[in-house]
């Protein structure tokens, strides 16, 4: 009997006639079901009971806060703070002129340390009208930077107390790059010393 025989015998016509490919693709499609019908399912609950938890974990954030904000507002109430003592508690928080330069330095070094660089920065200084011995220092910044390294220097720069985030202008023109050009406009906030009054 020949090798062929031995083999014909074997395999039924059906298998002979689909070759190594049909039977690679049999299987394939066999492993697919088997997916479908044992292990999706599972899946599909791992999902849901992660979705579940996040809810939940939502819910219980939520609540904390809501909590948080109605005990911080019924203290605020019991205090019945009066709005000059919350201007006068800012005040107090804000910094002096002395430490002008140590903000403006922050900004630009916390820049540099995320790897945005700073082409040229353009300073506008005033004295707040509507709040005296209040200046406000405008820094003006034309960037081009990678998108991640300009939103890390955007929070940073959102932590600090004295500064305030003006303009944000982003453009991107290569879509297929993540370089971003932006015009980003920031306010630095210090205390003036009060002018001494002349004695009569």
């Amino acid at each position: 009997m020949s090798a062929q025989r031995v083999s014909g015998l074997r395999w039924p016509a059906w298998l002979r006639q689909l070759g190594w490919p049909g039977l690679l693709g049999a299987g394939l499609l066999l492993a697919c079901a088997g997916f479908i019908q044992l292990e999706l399912p599972q899946r599909r609950a791992d999902v849901a009971q992660a979705e579940s938890d996040a809810r939940r974990l939502r819910r219980g954030l939520l609540e904390r806060a809501n909590g948080a904000n109605g005990a911080s507002r019924g203290e605020a109430t019991s205090r019945q703070e009066a709005p000059m003592q919350a201007w006068s508690r800012l005040w107090a928080g804000l910094p002096d002129e002395g430490q002008r330069l140590v903000l403006q330095g922050r900004v630009l070094a916390s820049a540099a340390q995320v790897g945005v660089p700073l082409q040229a920065v353009q300073w506008q200084g005033e004295a707040v009208k509507w709040g005296p011995g209040l200046w406000r220092q405008r820094m003006t910044m034309p960037v081009q930077a990678p998108y991640p390294a300009l939103r890390t220097w955007l929070d940073r720069l959102q932590r600090e107390p004295a500064l305030s985030v003006d303009t944000i202008d982003i453009q991107r023109n290569d879509l297929t790059s993540d370089q971003v050009q932006a015009q980003v406009s920031v306010s630095l906030w210090w205390r003036q010393p009060k002018p001494k009054q002349e004695l009569p």
